[in-house]
């Protein structure tokens, strides 16, 4: 049952690698939903934007504190390679992180330009050229860090539940009802990986009852949860180090309490006063968003999100609204540039990654 995971139509989050490969009237059919959703969304942030409050805080922006938002965000990248070096140690124990980086930064580029997050494609096939291991396992790990950006993104929201002000004076009603409603989705979210975690550890002896346990839910639901299942536990076999796990686990927390930060670094370039609790709802209401079908470039999906989330707090619609265009900005064209550059460093083209296959390993790198 755990090669379910690993077959070719089957990847470890339910796509494909054969993107290259789907008829194109197909490939637009299934992007039309995101085009919809984004278009929708980017309409609506226009239509409702309070253009004059707006351009008062861009103009008003401390760039200083933007740039430091861009570069504590960046160093995301930097922690993500630390964390496949960890999981690859097994499987490529010479891997050089600085390979592993550039097959990161342009993995995460190339879901932002393309459609059905190819990068996620991208990236194993690249790190396969740096360790000279065939891509498949690469996927099986893949699964692994699924898992932990759950693990970092509840260590995130659990972190905004003990920072939370003491007294509701200030934000009101919102920091009771996440008091009381974000304690009880904590302590969900906490019992729920961790169920998840046990059985998975469990293999065998576990796997009819987490069969039983994803079939409560909705079918779609179901067979999602059933492949992570499975993918994860392929991804332990391939680990084999409890060090390394717990390492990997400190590195995912790390990775998103530096969004919570480049986040509340930005606010005080728009001289936002909120508390870091709100950089932290910020950053599980993004994620959140995100996961949502749209066309690349997280047009309009993302901007709505965090101009809503910001009002929450008491902030006004304008600076909000620049908050968020400022925010889409840092988190996606410094990755974007730095991701291309690579790309042409390293004499990738498109054909390269239309014609690699699970099958092959592909040839070294060039450095």
């Amino acid at each position: 049952m755990g090669a379910l995971a690993l077959t070719r139509r089957g990847l470890p989050w339910g796509g494909s690698t054969g993107y290259a490969r789907v008829p194109v009237r197909s490939r637009l059919f299934r992007l039309l939903p995101g085009l919809v959703v984004s278009v929708g969304f980017t309409w609506w942030f226009v239509a409702t934007a309070e253009w004059g409050a707006l351009g008062r805080a861009l103009a008003g922006v401390k760039v200083g504190w933007v740039l430091v938002s861009a570069v504590v965000l960046f160093t995301e990248f930097l922690i993500r390679a630390a964390r496949w070096r960890e999981l690859l140690w097994q499987i490529a124990p010479h891997a050089r992180y600085r390979r592993l980086f550039v097959a990161t930064t342009v993995g995460m580029a190339l879901n932002v330009v393309l459609p059905f997050r190819a990068g996620d494609f991208a990236r194993p096939w690249l790190g396969a050229r740096e360790t000279g291991t065939p891509v498949l396992p690469l996927f099986t790990v893949a699964v692994i860090e699924r898992v932990f950006d759950i693990l970092g993104l509840l260590f995130v929201f659990l972190l905004m539940l003990a920072v939370l002000p003491a007294s509701a004076d200030q934000h009101g009603e919102l920091v009771t009802n996440l008091k009381l409603y974000g304690s009880m989705g904590g302590a969900a979210g906490v019992l729920g990986l961790g169920t998840f975690l046990v059985l998975a550890a469990q293999e065998e002896r576990a796997r009819t009852l987490f069969y039983r346990i994803a079939h409560l839910g909705p079918p779609p639901l179901a067979r999602r949860a059933i492949v992570l299942f499975d993918g994860f536990v392929a991804g332990l076999s391939s680990v084999r180090s409890t060090a390394a796990l717990l390492r990997s686990a400190g590195y995912s927390m790390l990775h998103w309490l530096n969004g919570s930060l480049s986040i509340y670094a930005l606010m005080r370039a728009f001289d936002i006063d909120l508390p870091f609790a709100a950089a932290c709802f910020t950053t599980v209401a993004i994620a959140l968003t995100v996961a949502l079908p749209q066309a690349p470039g997280f047009f309009g999906v993302f901007h709505v999100a965090i101009e809503k989330t910001l009002v929450l707090w008491g902030q006004d619609p304008g600076p909000a609204q620049a908050f968020a265009i400022v925010f889409w900005g840092v988190s996606f064209l410094p990755i974007t540039l730095v991701g291309a550059l690579l790309w042409w460093r390293e004499g990738l083209t498109t054909a390269m990654l239309r014609d690699s296959s699970l099958e092959s390993t592909p040839p070294g790198p060039a450095l």
